[in-house]
């Protein structure tokens, strides 16, 4: 297996006002032509090392990423803006999902051109016809939804963890009453006035004592990029223009109430698959039903049309 890591200058795309930069990491199998890659996005408060934690000792495979290049697919790992070694801005409220996914599509086309071309390293042969599946939990996956809604970049998108409705339990009387054309234009300002007090907060320690952990991929939640995730229906006009399979990955005790509405939002989907995934909370990846998720999110990609 072959890790790339590169960062691409996004500053056009950012629109922070100040140069920014995206960091992304490629694992590669070696010598022998992928067909899939999988672009790997986090969510809220962590990193690209989500989708590639540790693995403790008589666990099964914790690492999404490692368990896809083993079946032979590229895997890449964005740090999207706000979090790991990518830009923060100097001001962090200006981290608009529509940038951060702006970038990370700008990123992804980076990839594909490099992949397509065998440039990043002599060892993996350039795969010409390799196609492209996003895979995203939580915020994350609403910036992957965004993102394909510009860039038609991703013959399939499996989105865990994340569903278009908000997330009702935070919101605020007038956080309902917005209308969400207007605060999708003037989410960074609501954002201000909504977390005066700054534009993030920090996660605290876990108090889990399970032996798999996402410990390492925590970070800072931003506030600007967490209301968008929080208000219901901002990206549902994005959703409803997705035009490629979808597969949803929700788990049982996850944060969004009924998952089997969560599927109607994709409505300009050929096919949408729903997975809820047994005795799973929201951050799926650290509970023993990963092996079951993993083998049908593969399974999926590698039957796509």
């Amino acid at each position: 297996m072959i890790r790339h890591r590169f960062t691409l200058d996004v500053t056009e795309v950012a629109q922070f006002g100040e140069p920014a930069h995206l960091a992304a990491e490629l694992l590669l199998p070696e010598d022998r032509v992928p067909e899939l890659l999988f672009v790997c996005i986090p969510g809220g408060g962590m990193n690209r090392h989500y989708f590639d934690l540790p693995t403790p000792e008589g666990e099964a495979e914790v690492s999404f990423a490692r368990v896809m290049c083993e079946r032979g697919h590229a895997v890449a790992l964005l740090d999207p803006l706000g979090a790991g070694e990518s830009t923060c801005p100097a001001d962090a409220y200006l981290l608009h999902p529509d940038r951060t996914s702006a970038a990370a599509g700008a990123t992804v086309n980076h990839i594909l051109e490099g992949l397509r071309a065998g440039s990043f390293d002599p060892r993996c042969p350039a795969a010409p016809g390799i196609r492209s599946v996003g895979v995203a939990h939580s915020l994350g996956a609403l910036m992957t939804v965004v993102q394909q809604a510009q860039f038609h970049q991703h013959q399939g998108l499996a989105l865990l963890g994340y569903h278009t409705a908000g997330v009702p339990a935070y919101l605020t009387d007038a956080d309902r009453a917005i209308d969400k054309t207007y605060a999708r234009d003037n989410l960074i300002a609501l954002a201000r006035q909504r977390f005066p007090a700054g534009p993030w907060h920090e996660m605290p320690p876990s108090t889990s004592t399970r032996r798999v952990s996402a410990a390492n991929a925590i970070e800072r939640v931003m506030v600007t990029p967490s209301l968008m995730a929080m208000l219901p229906d901002m990206v549902s006009p994005d959703a409803a223009a997705v035009d490629v399979p979808v597969l949803i990955g929700l788990g049982d005790a996850d944060l969004h109430g009924d998952p089997y509405r969560t599927p109607q939002s994709y409505s300009g989907s050929p096919e949408v698959t729903l997975i809820v995934i047994p005795e799973t909370r929201h951050n799926h990846f650290v509970y023993p039903s990963r092996t079951y998720l993993y083998d049908r999110i593969a399974r999926w990609a590698e039957n796509l049309p």
